[in-house]
């Protein structure tokens, strides 16, 4: 993994444990934690801040942690593809920093990591998230069922997107 990568007005670095109060905080806000349920500080070191499965970044705007983005890869040669997610404080919403750290981490995916492909599953309800994937070239593939479980124990339906390298609108 990279440690830093940069460009748009924004820098995306290798998450540390002293950012688990700031990304707590963030998943606090009722705007973030709809989408991301059940996070405490625990979950926010051992999910998000440890390597698991993919490379999670912290979204840095002068010089302030205001997110995270995440990828996954899938590197079966015959599949091969990366997913990503992310959530951006809500002061920062609206301001381009979700796009720009989006740009950034779907540049490396391509131009540095050689993806053709990229996927992002929000839940089928977050229509704000779906206009902003679709708005950078994100398509609409279908609906996953019962894919993701909530905090209550019911299970909510999600919608599939990918974009392929030569729709990625900046």
């Amino acid at each position: 993994m990279s440690s830093e990568l940069q460009g748009h007005g924004i820098t995306l670095r290798r998450l540390v444990e002293a950012d688990a109060d700031a990304l707590t905080r963030i998943l606090a806000d009722h705007e973030v934690g709809q989408w991301w349920e059940g996070y405490d500080r625990t979950r926010v070191l051992d999910e998000l801040i440890a390597e698991g499965d993919g490379e999670s970044y912290g979204i840095v705007v002068d010089g302030a942690l205001v997110g995270l983005i995440q990828y996954y890869e899938q590197d079966d040669p015959d599949y091969r593809h990366a997913g990503i997610d992310l959530f951006v404080d809500p002061a920062g919403h609206r301001k381009g920093i979700g796009r720009s750290a989006v740009l950034v981490l779907i540049g490396h995916l391509i131009d540095g990591l050689g993806h053709h492909r990229v996927i992002i599953d929000p839940s089928v309800e977050n229509t704000r998230s779906i206009a902003f994937f679709t708005s950078l070239g994100f398509r609409e593939v279908g609906t996953l069922r019962k894919y993701e479980r909530h905090a209550d124990g019911t299970w909510g339906d999600n919608l599939l997107l990918e974009l392929l390298a030569e729709d990625l609108v900046s």
